[in-house]
């Protein structure tokens, strides 16, 4: 800051300056003490200060003005301060509204951690939104496709997964959560803990207490859900690197291949739309699977392998073709 000394005549002016000043005026001599703040030598201006302390008497009137007139000579410090501390809040503002999207593509599983340190499994052709860091009051994420949450548990905070007016709100469980949007059904499967299923946004009368072993299917067309008890493993074995499926329809079975290796699969027989399929596959590749469909069922199965588009150099996906035996 200037260096100068104020005597009565010029802390006289000083007030009668300060006190005729407008707003404007003052903001402007408060941006002047702020850009001058880190210029500041503090060192030597407290060995100033110890050094002119020596002098009492001639400095004891000098303290006792100032002491009269320092709300008068505050009012920049003030000022530059309250601008100080709205930049924080701002800043802080700011960093509440970062929104984190997170996409697992086709023939793609990942593993997300959340701000709080929750586990989500997200399937091929999914996505996960939310917000970085999580509200104080609750922690929300979106979801389209299928992921698998293992939730930390926090009684003061919940966690809730809207898609839509579908809300589950948890304190700390496991549970899967499947909304693709080309699929008429949105299941919920709880593997361990409590959630709560509200099927109308906020509305209460509407609420849903799952259980362990509970799968929730939530039909968009009738906006009717129907809650069953029943063995979970094959709704959520996919996190863990497996395919379970349990007289599971051929349409079905297709869809979930289709995704876990990002392949196109055409039905070319609605006849086989019939068929149920029941067997587990871990870590089979892509072929050995087809192979194993072939054998064991009367469907044809023909592979035609990706190409790369020659005039825009974009890989096609591999198609299978199913099709009755003869």
């Amino acid at each position: 800051m200037n260096n100068q000394i104020y005597t009565n005549h010029n802390i006289e002016k000083l007030i009668s300056v300060r006190l005729n000043q407008d707003f404007e005026t003052q903001i402007d001599e408060a941006a002047k003490v702020i850009s001058e703040i880190e210029s500041v030598d503090s060192y030597s201006a407290y060995l100033k200060v110890q050094n002119r302390l020596k002098n009492k008497g001639k400095y004891r009137l000098l303290f006792s003005s100032l002491s009269r007139i320092a709300a008068v000579l505050f009012i920049p410090l003030l000022i530059a301060y309250g601008v100080l501390l709205d930049r924080q809040l701002n800043f802080k503002k700011i960093q509440q509204f970062a929104v984190q999207e997170i996409t697992s593509p086709s023939g793609v599983r990942s593993q997300v951690i959340l701000p709080d340190g929750s586990n989500v499994w997200l399937n091929a052709e999914s996505t996960i939104k939310f917000k970085v860091p999580f509200d104080q009051k609750s922690r929300d994420v979106s979801i389209s496709g299928e992921a698998f949450f293992n939730v930390q548990k926090n009684p003061n905070v919940p966690f809730i997964v809207r898609t839509g007016n579908i809300n589950i709100k948890v304190l700390g469980t496991k549970f899967n959560y499947r909304a693709f949007k080309d699929e008429k059904d949105i299941e919920i499967v709880l593997a361990e803990g409590k959630v709560s299923l509200n099927t109308d946004g906020e509305k209460r009368e509407n609420e849903i207490i799952m259980k362990s072993g509970d799968r929730a299917v939530f039909d968009k067309a009738s906006n009717h859900t129907k809650v069953t008890n029943e063995n979970i493993e094959k709704y959520i074995a996919w996190h863990d690197g497996k395919l379970v499926f349990d007289e599971t329809p051929m349409p079905e079975v297709a869809a979930q291949i289709s995704r876990w290796f990002g392949v196109d699969i055409v039905i070319a027989d609605s006849k086989i739309n019939n068929y149920r399929i029941t067997t587990t596959f871990e870590n089979e590749s892509l072929h050995q699977i087809l192979e194993l469909l072939r054998l064991s069922s009367p469907i044809e199965i023909k592979y035609i392998q990706a190409k790369i588009n020659k005039s825009n150099q974009i890989q096609t996906k591999s198609k299978v073709i199913f099709s009755k035996k003869n």
